[in-house]
């Protein structure tokens, strides 16, 4: 297993619950493709330098997760299909 850096952009979140929330739907397709979440390196409400699909505000968070190279493919195309995603990009990290 390799140790990746998944940074996300999501939808403006009220709370951190809700924030959370979304962070275990992550977490749920990382687990069905043998990963895990490492590490949260939490988030916080920031403002867009542009806006993306019409949106000026975004949560932003990293998240260290460790998953087999070969499930990286299936790992972007789940995460692309979540609602609360706007944007995302997956590191990897050195060893």
């Amino acid at each position: 297993m390799k140790n990746y850096e998944l940074f996300l952009i999501l939808r403006s979140k009220k709370d951190e619950a809700e924030a959370q929330k979304s962070i275990r739907e992550i977490e749920t397709v990382l687990n069905k493709y043998g990963g895990k979440l490492l590490k949260n390196h939490g988030g916080a409400n920031q403002k867009l330098a542009y806006p993306i699909n019409k949106r000026n505000d975004s949560y932003q968070t990293t998240l260290e997760i460790q998953s087999e190279e070969k499930d990286i493919a299936e790992l972007r195309k789940q995460v692309s299909l979540l609602e609360d995603v706007v944007r995302f990009n997956i590191f990897t990290l050195a060893a």
